[in-house]
C-alpha cells in the first residue's frame, strides 16, 4: 500500500499524471505544496474517494480553502496526520517532475 505524494501543480508538471499512472487500488494520494492545485483538476476524479489527503497548511497558503471546504472526498490533514500516514504506508513515493 503506497503513499503517493504530489508536490507540483498538474498545470505545470506531469507529476499527477505520472502518479496516477502508477496508482494501485489500495494506494493513497497526498497533495502538498503546489500539488494542492490538483483539487481543481479533473484527473482527481479517478482516485478512490477515501484515499485522497491534502495538507491543510499548503491549501491555506495558496488560497484554496474555499474549494477544499466543498470537497467531501478529500481529507484535510495537518503535519501530525502526515506522519501517521507515513507510518501506515510502505513505500512512500514523491512525485515532483
Amino acid at each position: 500500500m503506497t503513499l503517493h505524494i504530489v508536490s507540483k501543480s498538474p498545470y505545470t508538471s506531469s507529476a499527477l499524471k505520472e502518479c496516477l499512472g502508477a496508482f494501485a487500488q489500495d494506494d493513497s494520494l497526498l497533495l502538498i505544496e503546489d500539488g494542492v492545485y490538483a483539487l481543481r483538476h479533473e484527473a482527481l476524479e479517478t482516485v478512490p474517494s477515501t484515499q485522497i489527503f491534502c495538507l491543510e497548511e499548503d491549501v491555506a497558503a495558496r488560497g484554496q480553502q474555499k474549494l477544499a471546504a466543498n470537497m467531501d472526498r478529500v481529507e484535510m490533514i495537518d503535519d501530525a496526520r502526515w506522519v501517521q500516514l507515513c507510518t501506515q504506508h510502505q513505500p512512500i513515493v514523491s512525485w515532483f517532475r
